[in-house]
């Protein structure tokens, strides 16, 4: 008589992410973008005016200085969390 052929249960495996996956969305460019346009708008500021002028001493510094320590590290460091991407990434 012949044996039966017992079947092997498919193993379910969790899916591992990549480290080297990228992680930036749209919402992180636009922030990048907003950033080098404040960056811009800095040093435009900057060449305005007398070398002694408020707007080139003050308020110049200032824009840059906004946009290199808040608006592009927010832009690298931005990622939304919500259960839609916890979901995906399982």
């Amino acid at each position: 008589m012949s044996k039966k052929i017992k079947k092997k249960k498919a193993h379910t495996t969790s899916k591992i992410s990549s480290p080297f996956k990228i992680y930036w969305t749209k919402n992180n460019y636009y922030l990048l973008i907003l950033g080098i346009a404040v960056l811009i708008l800095g040093f435009y500021l900057m060449s305005m005016g007398n070398w002694d002028s408020t707007v080139s001493l003050f308020i110049s510094p200032f824009v840059l200085m906004i946009g290199y320590l808040l608006v592009i590290p927010s832009s690298i460091l931005y990622r939304k969390n919500n259960k839609e991407q916890k979901n995906q990434d399982n």
